[in-house]
């Protein structure tokens, strides 16, 4: 149970492939509608003009969605990093090349939070600007802008309107270029950023993965046995088609290199409030059952075994813990989850997450209920079963003995401390393990136990309730060794409990750029534990 950042959306954006070709005739035909606009001049093979250096207005600080606040990365020439604004109009950002350049074009690559209104200046000293022109009515993607030559060192761009007001801006890149006669020394793009040796091999393997799967539903590497440790981080997308792009699979066959042989695969549906009885499909939101196949695909070519976890969000963004059950509501979750068990059965998943932290409704009063959802299921799955109980929930779930393994998002607090000590840490999840073997004691229920979830942030605290998304860096302070030391206490742990069958990490994502502040481990200290604890067990 994760509180959400209300505005997530703002980082889940178009793939890779659509900012390359489709949106950029769509930005041509955009800049159009402008004020004080220069006059377009043709170019003849125009450089790539270096830029020196980078200063932003503002950083978005939602630490499980932002990327790293880094102004520079609009000038990077990787679209895996981008610059995310605060969330009010009139952020800027503008380039330092060190030196004046003479400047003919331009190109801004927004993410899904762009500017509909934008305005570009010129300066040669960052104090006084220049408005080289005022773009109004924009529809984001790919912006190309051509103007007649102008010499300076600096050139800014201001979000004047934000195009949704519960975002901020975003830009993957802005491209500046000119005439190679008045930029000496200067470099065609290509030639100033090649692509590194782990992109150009995620890619080639990508084609030959691609090749391998063809148009087939690929089988699966192996039953779920009750026996396995199951390596596992939950895979997650709030975007409808993400997990059909090239973007997805290279993330994908990163896991895969970084020892993951099981993947929870994330499906969300919403309703509208905590009170509603009707689940429905998003057609923005919710992954389509087209991306969710590949996705299986692509994991069962890789070797990983997969959990399909439909998730049940909440559209006023309340908690889904506080779902408020009722015959018709289980009438429409029943629907809701049988889809998902077809779409399993489909496509050969290993083992389906019935439900995820439906407080509410798992206790005695609905049992019936549940029964009948199960019975139905086990019609159409011929899988394994589990269910994802909330960290505080696990104790009054009523079914538990229908299910081949007791899922637990695990999200125990460990000590009252920011960042303490290993050895605190480990104490702290040796009083948790006590209180679940004894419950597993007392309730005679001899089935092997996973976390469905668990993870903390990267922040001093985490470890206290890790559940809450720390809000911002304001308030908190970035820590790589607290999110590591509580993965390795749980590690050192839980891995000498006969019952304990593996564990799922909240969280990773299709884009490598999300969450560097958040509970991804993509990248630090504590992916190098994950792989090799994952190596040893």
């Amino acid at each position: 149970m994760r509180t959400k950042a209300k505005k997530f959306t703002l980082c889940i954006c178009a793939l890779i492939m659509a900012l390359s070709c489709s949106s950029c005739h769509a930005a041509e035909e955009a800049v159009a509608p402008q004020e004080n606009a220069v006059s377009a001049a043709p170019e003849v093979s125009p450089v790539y003009l270096n830029v020196e250096s980078a200063v932003a207005s503002g950083f978005d600080e939602s630490p499980d969605w932002a990327p790293r606040p880094d102004a520079m990365a609009v000038a990077d020439g990787n679209m895996d990093t981008r610059w995310a604004s605060g969330y009010v109009d009139g952020e800027w950002i503008y380039l330092d090349f060190g030196k004046p350049k003479t400047i003919t074009a331009i190109v801004i690559k927004w993410e899904q939070a762009y500017a509909a209104d934008f305005e570009i200046l010129t300066s040669d000293d960052a104090e006084t600007w220049k408005s080289l022109m005022l773009l109004k009515s924009q529809k984001g993607g790919t912006s190309n802008i051509k103007f007649a030559p102008i010499t300076a060192r600096y050139i800014k761009v201001v979000g004047v309107k934000r195009a949704n007001e519960d975002w901020g801006i975003s830009i993957w890149e802005i491209e500046p270029y000119g005439p190679k006669a008045q930029n000496p020394g200067e470099l065609p793009k290509e030639e100033k950023f090649k692509s590194s040796e782990e992109k150009v091999d995620l890619e080639a393997k990508r084609e030959e993965l691609l090749k391998k799967i063809g148009d087939q539903i690929v089988a699966s590497p192996g039953e779920l046995t009750q026996e396995e440790f199951q390596k596992g981080v939950n895979y997650t997308s709030w975007r409808s088609d993400e997990l059909d792009g090239a973007m997805s699979d290279c993330s994908l066959i990163y896991l895969s290199q970084v020892g993951v042989k099981h993947v929870a695969l994330m499906a969300v549906w919403y309703q509208a409030d905590a009170a509603s009885k009707k689940i429905y499909t998003d057609p923005e939101k919710t992954t389509n059952d087209e991306s969710l196949g590949h996705a299986i695909n692509t994991m069962h070519a890789l070797g990983m075994k997969v959990m399909l976890k439909p998730h049940v969000d909440l559209a006023d963004e309340e908690m889904r813990t506080n779902i408020i059950p009722s015959e018709e509501w289980f009438a429409s979750y029943k629907e809701f989850i049988l889809h998902n068990a077809r779409l399993a059965e489909k496509y050969n998943v290993e083992l389906l997450c019935i439900g995820t932290e439906l407080s509410n409704t798992t206790i005695s009063r609905w049992n019936d209920l549940w029964l009948d959802i199960i019975q139905e299921i086990r019609k159409v799955y011929k899988g394994k079963l589990t269910y994802a109980a909330n960290w505080d929930e696990y104790e009054t779930v009523s079914f538990w003995p229908e299910v081949d393994f007791i899922g637990m998002d695990a999200y125990f607090p460990l000590t009252e401390e920011a960042n303490p000590p290993k050895e605190t840490l480990i104490a702290g999840w040796e009083t948790n393990a006590d209180k679940i073997e004894k419950w597993l004691t007392d309730s005679k229920l001899d089935k092997p136990v996973i976390f469905t979830e668990v993870g903390y942030d990267t922040m001093e605290g985490s470890n206290k309730q890790p559940w809450r998304v720390l809000p911002t860096l304001t308030k908190f302070k970035e820590s790589q060794d607290e999110q590591s030391n509580c993965l390795e206490a749980l590690f050192l742990v839980l891995s000498k409990r006969p019952w304990f069958k593996g564990f799922y990490w909240w969280n990773y994502f299709p884009r490598p750029d999300i969450g560097p502040l958040g509970y991804t481990l993509r990248g630090k200290k504590g992916e190098k534990i994950l792989t090799e604890w994952f190596n040893k067990l």
